[in-house]
């Protein structure tokens, strides 16, 4: 009788000591936390959001708070997260492609006042409409816009390549992005292809992109910065870009005693072209009344909240006959990234009106804006 009072008390003994460690490392498991890195990138695998990749941190069981939509694009392959989020690390890779069919998207090209060609940092989080730069992974992208004041994102497959100041050129169904010593195109908006530039002249060497101008279908106005033979200093040539990538005469701008490396941005209105440096907290504006003439100063623009900021992109667009809306980005001392900002200026380029924030859907890291999308 004792033996088998013995031997019932002994094994309920060792399933209480099994119970009690089920639930011991059932609670540990739930006070663990599990991380999940998620890629969502397009048919050409490069990152569409950022940060890229997302990473979720949080305890087994959790409620998972990832949505994989993304505005303009639609899931290629299945999303393999729970409602809850797992019980093991891992690593998630989503692909995307465009929502709207090429035939769209020449459209919503062809419609465009304004196109502009710019940069998303996908390397680091952004918060508040700031974004620290650091070791900056920036990729190519493309937006919209009718006002100049609220732009779009054009939901395509980007070049899977990282670029640092790209224009854009849409002509006969061909978008192109030129960045530095390099072209790509497409036709299909997911298919590029690539050729390096030989942008050197009899005058200059070292030749890098610093805008293109739409013009005809045929050509197009690039402006590059390159090293005088001669004297050994930068400055600023331009020329017209056929659509096979080539330039048949170079010319040097006029810009006087203006060193073309401080140069911020510049914008072509109606052939007159403008340039910006900055100067303090403002931003001078010079303009050349054509290619071939010199520039001249024609105002300064003060910027709010520019103490110790440096602008690194700006451009000027015509909004009525009379007035314009000068675009631009501030990047603090500590490098971190502010989301672009604009002025509205008088026939005179004097500021009109407060300070604006512009209207994104990505923190842009650069860009270039051309005045019409259309063919």
């Amino acid at each position: 009788m004792r033996k088998r009072l013995a031997i019932v008390w002994g094994s309920l003994a060792l399933l209480a000591l099994l119970l009690g460690y089920a639930c011991y490392a059932l609670s540990i498991q739930r006070g663990q936390d599990t991380v999940t890195r998620i890629y969502q990138t397009d048919q050409n695998g490069t990152p569409i959001i950022s940060p890229g990749p997302i990473t979720l941190v949080g305890k087994v069981n959790h409620r998972n708070l990832f949505q994989s939509g993304i505005n303009g694009y639609v899931l290629t392959n299945r999303d393999p997260l729970s409602t809850l989020l797992p019980r093991r690390n891992q690593t998630v890779h989503l692909k995307y492609r465009s929502a709207q069919t090429t035939a769209e998207l020449r459209k919503t090209l062809r419609q465009a006042r304004y196109l502009q060609a710019g940069t998303q940092n996908t390397a680091t989080p952004v918060f508040q409409n700031r974004q620290q730069r650091g070791d900056a992974t920036t990729y190519g992208r493309i937006s919209t816009s009718q006002d100049g004041r609220i732009w779009t994102k054009l939901p395509i497959s980007y070049p899977h390549v990282q670029l640092s100041r790209p224009s854009v050129w849409y002509a006969n169904g061909r978008l192109t992005l030129i960045d530095g010593k390099d072209r790509y195109w497409t036709t299909n908006f997911k298919d590029w292809q690539h050729q390096r530039l030989n942008f050197n002249g009899a005058d200059f060497k070292q030749g890098r992109v610093q805008a293109v101008f739409p013009g005809t279908t045929r050509s197009a106005v690039v402006v590059v910065r390159g090293i005088d033979r001669q004297s050994s200093r930068a400055k600023l040539y331009y020329g017209q870009l056929t659509k096979t990538g080539r330039v048949k005469a170079w010319h040097a701008l006029q810009l006087g005693k203006l060193p073309a490396r401080q140069v911020a941005g510049m914008s072509l209105i109606d052939q007159h072209l403008y340039l910006f440096l900055q100067r303090g907290t403002q931003l001078a504006i010079y303009r050349a009344n054509r290619l071939t003439r010199p520039v001249r100063l024609v105002g300064r623009v003060k910027l709010n909240h520019a103490q110790s900021q440096r602008v690194t992109a700006v451009n000027l667009i015509p909004t009525t006959k009379h007035r314009y809306r000068l675009i631009f980005d501030l990047t603090t001392a500590e490098k971190v990234q502010k989301q672009p900002r604009y002025r509205l200026l008088d026939r005179r380029f004097k500021a009109v009106g407060q300070q604006h924030l512009l209207v994104t859907d990505y923190l842009w890291s650069q860009f270039q804006i051309s005045l019409r999308g259309s063919e």
